[in-house]
């Protein structure tokens, strides 16, 4: 919507029944938007964004995150979103490398405008998409996406301290869960029996997801460590462990460990699709533990190795008996 139009519209909302009148008096007339307009404009279109994201159901994190980059965009760029040209933002971008941020941080400024400004194409809020025009480097995720080594998993057991490091890092390797997930869950929705617990996930829907023996094993002893206590895992005051708490844990872990490489929940969850896929887990089973909508992104977390894929050609094409 240019400058004109949102004119028109505020005044015909002060004197209903006029437009045609209102129209005609503003036909002789350029308007462009005030320079602290422009940016008033582009923070109201973030909110309603933001808002628009909230009843989608994108979780708290992530609002934050795309609020903090696209709040900064706002400082940078002082104008109204229609306005807004693929040279500013190859301008905003460049700045942000300027001030040292890596090429990892820089493509998710990227692609959050890119979430935005599609956003505001979709509403019909601007009719030129800047981002088109917009190309950023690919970011190799080999190395984060790679999973742990079967060494690794034992350098990182030998290296925890107390049975709530055991605990924890044993759940999230053998339930899959996400970083959210595993902060916000209650002791109270564990069923032990089963080794189960039913969690709410992104877009706030739900699945059950299992643990292992041992996991329940290392569980039973933390709790019995530290008392009762309503969240699953906890501080020493008894309040819930946050998700930044559990990222400094696991990487205070990891360098204990002597890992040449940082260790983070996501790297533990690639960890436990990888594995599940090497052992046979039909890719459907997979998808509905880690709540994947799409199995692409699903075969995205898990890296099926060489070894695997023979092994599994073998069992099929090569047994006495094979139907070809």
């Amino acid at each position: 919507m240019d400058a004109k139009t949102e004119l028109e519209r505020r005044l015909v909302g002060l004197a209903p029944g006029m437009e045609a009148e209102i129209r005609q008096a503003l036909e002789a007339y350029r308007i462009t938007w005030a320079e602290t307009g422009g940016g008033l404009a582009l923070r109201e279109r973030i909110e309603s964004f933001l808002a628009a994201k909230r009843i989608d159901g994108l979780s708290p994190k992530t609002l934050k995150d795309y609020g903090l980059v696209l709040r900064s965009f706002a400082r940078n760029v002082d104008r109204p979103p229609e306005e807004i040209t693929a040279d500013d933002v190859r301008r905003y971008l460049a700045g942000l490398s300027e001030r040292g941020l890596k090429n990892g941080s820089i493509v998710t400024h990227a692609n959050t405008l890119r979430s935005f400004f599609a956003w505001l194409t979709g509403e019909g809020l601007i009719h030129r998409n800047p981002m088109c025009r917009i190309r950023t480097r690919r970011v190799d995720r080999a190395a984060t996406r790679k999973p742990l080594t079967a060494g690794e998993l034992e350098q990182l057991r030998a290296a925890c301290g107390d049975a709530r490091e055991q605990a924890l890092l044993s759940f999230l390797v053998t339930s899959g869960c996400r970083l959210s997930e595993a902060a916000g869950i209650r002791a109270d929705q564990v069923d032990w029996r089963r080794r189960s617990i039913r969690i709410t996930g992104k877009g706030r829907k739900t699945r059950t997801v299992y643990f292992s023996e041992e996991t329940a094993v290392l569980l039973d002893a933390y709790i019995q460590e530290r008392g009762q206590g309503t969240p699953l895992f906890s501080t020493g005051g008894g309040t819930p462990l946050s998700p930044r708490s559990i990222q400094r844990l696991l990487r205070a872990l990891g360098e204990r460990a002597g890992l040449e490489r940082r260790v983070h929940p996501h790297i533990l969850r690639h960890t436990f699709a990888t594995q599940a896929l090497q052992g046979g887990m039909p890719l459907p089973v997979l998808q509905q533990l880690l709540g994947h909508e799409d199995p692409k992104t699903t075969m995205i977390y898990a890296e099926i190795l060489p070894e695997a894929a023979r092994a599994a050609y073998e069992k099929i094409f090569n047994t006495k008996g094979a139907q070809l």
